[in-house]
């Protein structure tokens, strides 16, 4: 299967996921790696976010705000512009339908950590 040849672990969220339950070739290992543990917070602040207007699969525009003000609240505190975020979501929503799915979501989350990685390489490269 897909899971055994990934080699994903048994972590607790991927052993309550339905596809990793019924699988039978999931390891039982008890701690998960690095990696792994950084999976499972993202998808739980999605969820956390998704759903508060009835569709727990996407963030709305609303849920969106929220999520931008509580959980990246010192990149939203220095958007100058009102319309940034407006723009952005406009930008990750690839699908154009007024909300973000979980890839989109992802989208973002993985422009920013290379945004920050970008910032780290310049600023240990100018150190030299």
């Amino acid at each position: 299967t897909l899971i055994k040849n990934w080699g994903v672990r048994a972590s607790p969220l991927f052993a309550r996921s339905p596809v990793f339950r019924s699988s039978p070739n999931v390891a039982k290992i008890s701690s998960p790696t690095e990696t792994e543990r950084c999976i499972e917070p993202l998808i739980a602040v999605f969820q956390r976010h998704a759903g508060r207007d009835g569709n727990n699969s996407k963030l709305s525009k609303a849920e969106f705000l929220i999520f931008m003000s509580t959980e990246l609240g010192a990149f939203t505190k220095n958007q100058k512009d009102p319309g940034d975020l407006d723009r952005m979501m406009k930008k990750l929503d690839l699908d154009s339908d007024g909300q973000l799915d979980f890839q989109e979501f992802l989208n973002l989350i993985g422009g920013l950590a290379l945004a920050c990685h970008d910032s780290f390489i310049k600023s240990t490269s100018s150190q030299k």
